[in-house]
C-alpha cells in the first residue's frame, strides 16, 4: 500500500504535468471496454539496442531499479475511478519480456524515436484470463538511438547526431494483443540519458570535433536513483515519478 507521503507527492504531479499517449480507438468505446485494467511490471528489452561497455551490467542495473516502480500507477489508477477495477498482474518480468514482446514496431521518423511493440496473442490471452482483466497496461523500457541536438553545460555549443539512450514507452492491450492506448514516438518518455558530447575536451584540444563518450555506470545508477530514500521505497526516483505521471495522466479517469 502506498503511504500518504507518495499519494500527495505523485498527484501534485500530475496536476502540474503533461499528459502523453494516444488512444486507437474512441475513448468511450475504450471506457466500454476496458472495465479491469490489469497492471504488469514494467520490462526491460534485453534484446534492443544499447551501446555500452558495460552492457550486460547496464541491462541488470535497468531491471532492478524498475522492480515495485509500477505499483503507484496501479493504486493511482484505482483511486481516479476511471475503471471498476485496477490489478497489479504478479509475473516474472524478465521470463515475460522474453515472451510477451513479440516484434519491435519500426521507429518513428524523423527523429527515429520507438515506434512500440507487437505483441504475442497466446501471451496476451493467457495473461488476461489467468489475472480476469479486459486489458493490459504494459511498460517497457529499451535503448534506442535516435537523433537529437545537445547543448554544452555553457548553453553555447551545440551537436546534433545520433545518440543512444533509454526509452520507455507503452501500450494497453486487449486479449487479442491490439493495442488500445500507446505511448510512443515523441510521446515516449526518455527515462535515461547513455551519452554525452565531450564539449570540454573539444575546446581544450582545440578542435571542432566533438567525441560522443558514455555516463559510466555508476553514475547512471546515482540518476536512476535520484530522489529516492534509503531505506523508504515509498519514495519513487524522479524519473520514475516523471513517468508514472505521463501514463496516468493519460489513461486517468479525469481525462475521459
Amino acid at each position: 500500500m502506498m503511504t500518504r507521503w507518495l499519494l500527495c507527492t505523485l498527484l501534485g504531479i500530475l496536476l502540474v504535468g503533461c499528459a502523453a499517449g494516444t488512444y486507437r480507438i474512441e475513448r468511450d468505446d475504450y471506457r466500454a471496454r476496458v472495465k479491469t485494467l490489469g497492471v504488469l511490471p514494467i520490462l526491460v528489452d534485453e534484446s534492443s539496442q544499447i551501446d555500452h561497455s558495460q552492457r550486460d551490467e547496464l541491462l541488470a542495473l535497468l531491471r532492478s531499479t524498475a522492480l515495485g516502480k509500477i505499483e503507484p500507477a496501479v493504486e493511482l489508477l484505482r483511486g481516479g475511478k476511471g475503471y471498476f477495477d485496477v490489478r497489479y498482474v504478479a509475473i516474472d518480468p524478465r521470463a515475460t519480456a522474453g515472451s510477451l514482446l513479440l516484434e519491435k514496431r519500426p521507429d518513428i521518423a524523423p527523429k527515429h524515436l520507438p515506434g512500440g511493440y507487437r505483441f504475442a496473442v497466446d501471451v496476451t490471452q493467457r495473461l488476461t484470463k489467468t489475472n480476469v482483466v479486459d486489458a493490459l497496461l504494459v511498460v517497457v523500457l529499451a535503448g534506442v538511438e535516435h537523433d537529437e541536438k545537445r547543448r554544452s553545460r555553457t548553453g553555447l555549443e551545440t551537436l546534433q547526431t545520433r545518440y543512444n539512450d533509454i526509452y520507455a514507452t507503452a501500450a494497453v492491450i486487449d486479449t487479442e494483443g491490439a493495442i488500445l492506448w500507446e505511448m510512443v514516438g515523441s510521446e515516449a518518455y526518455p527515462l535515461l540519458t547513455l551519452q554525452y558530447p565531450d564539449f570540454d575536451e573539444a575546446h581544450f584540444n582545440h578542435t571542432d570535433a566533438v567525441r560522443i563518450k558514455e555516463i559510466g555506470l555508476a553514475g547512471l545508477e546515482k540518476e536512476l536513483t535520484k530522489g529516492q530514500v534509503e531505506g523508504d521505497a515509498a519514495r519513487l526516483p524522479l524519473v520514475y515519478q516523471g513517468l508514472l505521471n505521463r501514463v496516468v495522466r493519460s489513461l486517468g479517469a479525469r481525462l475521459f
